[in-house]
């Protein structure tokens, strides 16, 4: 008897131990908080923005073409090289035009020659006119008073009326050549500004972008020579998805950033949303509609640029953060802080005496790293930073680091 009163105090003693295990379990889950990253709600300014990879582009680039046919000599500038308005840029071969010069010479004394001949000729007609006309007037005179054959004076007549033929021809050869005299008087001006287009001047003062030709050719015209850009009016062009240019306007902030810029953004403003969308194809092979949005870089952040280590040059990749909105005293969270609830409205979990509570939110701007709060939390409130799946509404927490 006394042995199996023995186990069963030894069985009683290891139940109560379980028991007590298992409340003190239960106590500590109970007391147990689950870490998490917090943030203190605050009083700030925040920007609404579209950021987007960029280009650097010219407003006008200026395509230096081939103004004839002829031979292009060889070109001695090179890319990166200043040039400026009028400055010769291209030599065409000019010994044709050359010689076209001293020809059209010739042939204007020839025609000038040619008119003073029609011209007498006229002049000696008009005096055999005036005889011929005497002496037909005279013989009809004699031939009324029987003087003179008939035959005479019908003689007479028919000399007159060829003297007035050949006045006419006469004359009509004398405007003609007055009319090829205008239009060859027209053929040196001709001859003078193909000569003058055999020297290629620069359009305006800028660097010469890219060289088309190198060596000697012969060429047609409208074949490309050079290109030339004006650096100095240097701006960025952006390719923005459609859907968010319709937020963008002329006259928005811009901060242009990246590698070629540097440490330091350099401020810009937009100058022209084109009313035309295109499409273009993604990295991942999905056509989007984009818009491209010309953005002009501010002139003493450009000055600043040329001035610095930096060489920014055409078609250079840059990234453009284009402010549409900006609002300042407002209560800010990190974007993270925010999820989408059931219903698809934002929720946020606040941090209340060591428990969380889901709280519904609404929104005003809202960027890639911060949120406007107008209802739902105030400002010095703590809230859960990128809460993870476990963390539900009344869990205990512990804020990290």
């Amino acid at each position: 008897m006394a042995q199996k009163s023995g186990r069963r105090w030894v069985w009683a003693s290891v139940l109560v131990l379980l028991l007590l295990a298992g409340m003190l379990a239960v106590v500590s889950k109970m007391n147990k908080k689950m870490p998490v990253r917090v943030a203190v709600a605050s009083e700030g300014n925040i920007k609404a923005y579209v950021e987007e990879r960029a280009r650097t582009s010219l407003p006008h680039i200026y395509h230096v073409t081939m103004p004839l046919q002829g031979r292009v000599l060889p070109i001695t500038v090179e890319e990166g090289d200043k040039v400026t308005t009028g400055e010769i840029v291209v030599r065409l071969e000019d010994v044709d035009w050359q010689d076209s010069t001293r020809q059209m010479q010739d042939i204007l004394v020839a025609v000038d020659n040619w008119i003073q001949a029609s011209e007498a000729q006229v002049k000696a007609n008009r005096i055999r006119q005036d005889f011929t006309k005497w002496e037909w007037e005279k013989n009809e005179i004699l031939l009324k008073a029987s003087s003179i054959s008939e035959r005479q004076g019908r003689d007479s007549k028919r000399e007159y009326l060829d003297s007035t033929v050949k006045i006419e021809e006469s004359q009509a050869m004398y405007h003609m050549s007055k009319a090829f005299q205008s239009m060859i008087e027209l053929m040196p001006a001709y001859v003078k500004r193909n000569l003058d287009r055999t020297l290629v001047k620069s359009p305006v003062s800028g660097t010469v972008l890219k060289r088309h030709v190198w060596n000697e050719k012969v060429m047609t015209p409208g074949e490309p020579l050079l290109d030339i850009g004006n650096l100095a009016e240097m701006e960025v062009t952006a390719d923005i998805l459609s859907e968010e240019a319709v937020h963008i306007q002329p006259g928005d902030k811009v901060e242009i950033f990246g590698e070629s810029v540097g440490g330091s953004p350099i401020q810009g403003s937009v100058r022209l949303v084109e009313p035309e969308a295109f499409t273009k194809m993604s990295s991942l092979g999905v056509e989007e509609q984009r818009v491209a949005v010309k953005i002009a870089i501010a002139e003493q952040a450009l000055d600043a640029l040329n001035q610095s280590d930096k060489t920014m040059g055409l078609h250079y990749r840059v990234r453009v953060r284009i402010i549409t909105d900006e609002k300042s005293g407002v209560v800010v969270v990190p974007r993270t802080a925010l999820f989408r609830g059931m219903e698809g409205n934002w929720q946020i979990y606040r941090v209340v005496t060591d428990k969380v509570q889901l709280t519904h939110v609404d929104i005003g701007l809202l960027n890639d790293y911060q949120a406007e709060i107008l209802s739902g939390v105030k400002v010095g409130e703590t809230v859960i930073v990128a809460p993870e799946s476990s963390v539900s509404d009344g869990t205990r927490v512990e804020a990290i680091e």
